[in-house]
């Protein structure tokens, strides 16, 4: 195990992520996906595009302490069911902040990816999100149906269980004191040993990631109400999908057995051996399931 100081490998440490972030974004633009820059629901926001024309509109919802990046492997094989959005949300990536805050509340969250629906694609979208994007992802599709053609949750937070409580340990997990805790992050959210290892580069990075307002006050402001209920996803009206990686333990026990049981009649991926971002780990199971779906449930 590493050991808690690692002075030699600290400016390395410190720039790995975005390293790799800046090198994902040139290979992206380079095999030609398209960045485009709007003012949604008050707040400037990037977002990455593929594809044009007709066919579903696929819009790419990432988790907390992420970007669009996080899509990058499956954007090309998704742009074949139609145009593929990848929305950096607010505070991420290269996006901006509600005006006078540093974080937006899941109410803002929403309000952007619906206004990138209803503005930017004209349309209703299949929305497929990760961790917090499926929290939003559903939000929206309960909230306004006629912009979502489905949803597709993968790994999504949100889940009410009993209460804050629930959360209380994952809520100091992501305050990450010390890179021991980083480590502990490493283990619980990637479930291939060769990927954790090489994270361990990238600890510092990691952990800024986590520290930074978006997450931090977003974490600290977030209410009890704000969670799903039981009622709330029996109350989704659209058809919707939920991927779960076997191995992730980022987020509390009893998430996936709660979306599972409360989605109304959901298509289910079980993925052993992935963690918490299929999209990473497993790219092409994501997107044949997507497809899958979609030709079976939105044709």
């Amino acid at each position: 195990m590493p050991s808690q100081r690692t002075p030699f490998l600290d400016p390395l440490s410190r720039t790995m992520i975005p390293m790799v972030n800046g090198i994902t974004r040139k290979l992206m633009l380079r095999f030609g996906v398209a960045e485009v820059e709007r003012n949604l629901a008050g707040i400037p926001i990037h977002l990455y595009r593929l594809g044009d024309g007709p066919g579903l509109p696929v819009v790419l919802i990432h988790g907390i302490a992420d970007s669009a990046l996080t899509w990058a492997f499956v954007l090309r094989g998704l742009a074949r069911i139609g145009p593929v959005y990848a929305v950096d949300l607010p505070g991420f990536g290269l996006s901006g902040y509600p005006r006078g805050r540093r974080y937006a509340t899941i109410d803002e969250h929403v309000d952007v990816v619906r206004a990138l629906i209803a503005q930017e694609i004209g349309r209703p979208a299949l929305l497929v999100g990760n961790s917090l994007g499926g929290w939003i992802a559903a939000r929206l599709a309960l909230e306004s149906p006629e912009l979502a053609r489905g949803i597709i949750m993968l790994d999504p937070g949100g889940a009410g269980l009993e209460g804050r409580a629930s959360w209380e340990s994952f809520v100091n997990i992501v305050a990450v004191p010390d890179l021991r805790t980083v480590r502990l992050i490493f283990r619980q959210m990637f479930g291939g040993l060769p990927l954790i290892m090489a994270l361990y580069l990238g600890q510092r990075s990691f952990q800024t990631l986590f520290l930074r307002d978006p997450v931090a006050q977003f974490v600290a402001a977030a209410s009890e109400d704000e969670f799903f209920r039981p009622e709330d996803l029996a109350a989704i009206r659209v058809p919707t999908a939920l991927i779960w990686g076997q191995k992730d333990h980022f987020l509390p026990a009893g998430c996936f057995e709660f979306f599972r049981d409360n989605l109304p009649a959901p298509a289910v991926l079980t993925l052993p051996g992935c963690g918490h971002l299929p999209q990473r780990e497993r790219p092409g199971q994501v997107v044949r399931f997507v497809k899958k779906f979609v030709e079976e449930r939105l044709s």
